[in-house]
């Protein structure tokens, strides 16, 4: 009787029923984040745009009005957690409820030994990434909380929270095997609970991303985090393409949503290399002389 009361409650926690449900998505101006807006306006649900970009927000709103969803835009500088905070306010006002948070806004930076990256850019790097997954867990999950209904609180990793490649990425990388733990955490505490977790890791992306990352920290006035021009996305998959493997990750209950199948050997091959550490002691142990 226990086994089918779980799994019961798993097939509720699935969320495959998206109509009359309510998202917020951060940064969803572009990129990942405005077609998953779209993909779950698409899937009958209201949705709450945010982003700090103020122009390419509002057309971003258009975009998914244009589907028949209702969308709101609201700008907000995910580092900033009062202004998280009252996004989720004006979500929970404007639609009576939420249902979905998607904590996907990010920067990037590429190109440099972690040695030599100073605290001021991990400050910029952390406050968005971490500490703007954070700020919208704490400051949407409690209204998700109230409303009783099922939930689903999704953050964006990526594969370089799974593993980290030889492409000087490893100040990014950090921030986002964050992401991981913290997701693995938040899924933890919930367990049992009507709300569920997924943390998304995509591979490569065509977008804006590394463009608007570099604009964004040049206007901060910081130093050229490109140094070199940033990498061609365009043989990426298409955004759309990885929210329509999000939308079908949380719909099959998936704490982990890799979207990019291509991946696996790489997280393989960090395991391996982690497995193979505990074969060492578990020789060691049992031969410590030899």
């Amino acid at each position: 009787m226990q086994v089918q009361a779980e799994r019961k409650r798993q097939r509720e926690l699935n969320v495959k029923d998206f109509q009359g449900k309510v998202a917020a998505v951060t940064g969803s101006a572009s990129g990942i984040g405005l077609a998953c807006a779209e993909a779950f306006a698409r899937a009958g649900m209201s949705v709450a745009l945010m982003d700090n970009r103020a122009a390419e927000l509002e057309a971003a709103v258009e975009r998914v009005r244009a589907l028949g969803g209702a969308a709101i835009g609201i700008v907000t500088d995910v580092s900033d957690e009062k202004a998280v905070e009252a996004a989720a306010a004006e979500t929970a006002r404007t639609f009576g409820k939420v249902n979905l948070i998607m904590n996907n806004a990010a920067v990037f930076i590429r190109g440099h030994p972690i040695a030599e990256v100073q605290d001021d850019v991990w400050d910029w790097l952390l406050k968005v990434n971490l500490y703007g997954t954070l700020h919208g867990i704490r400051s949407f999950l409690p209204r998700m909380r109230a409303i009783g209904e099922v939930g689903r609180v999704v953050n964006t990793a990526s594969i370089s929270g799974l593993y980290v490649s030889e492409r000087l990425n490893s100040v990014y990388a950090a921030s986002k095997f964050a992401i991981v733990a913290v997701s693995e955490g938040l899924g933890h505490d919930l367990k049992g609970s009507n709300i569920g977790v997924s943390v998304v890791a995509p591979g490569p992306v065509s977008s804006d991303f590394y463009v608007t990352s570099a604009r964004h920290r040049g206007s901060l006035g910081g130093p050229n985090l490109f140094p070199t021009t940033p990498p061609d996305t365009a043989a990426g998959m298409t955004p759309d393409e990885v929210a329509r493997r999000v939308l079908a990750g949380i719909a099959a209950d998936q704490f982990y949503i890799p979207t990019h199948t291509a991946t696996r050997k790489f997280v393989q091959a960090r395991t391996d290399r982690i497995m193979a550490g505990y074969d060492f002691m578990e020789r060691w142990e049992k031969e410590p002389g030899a």
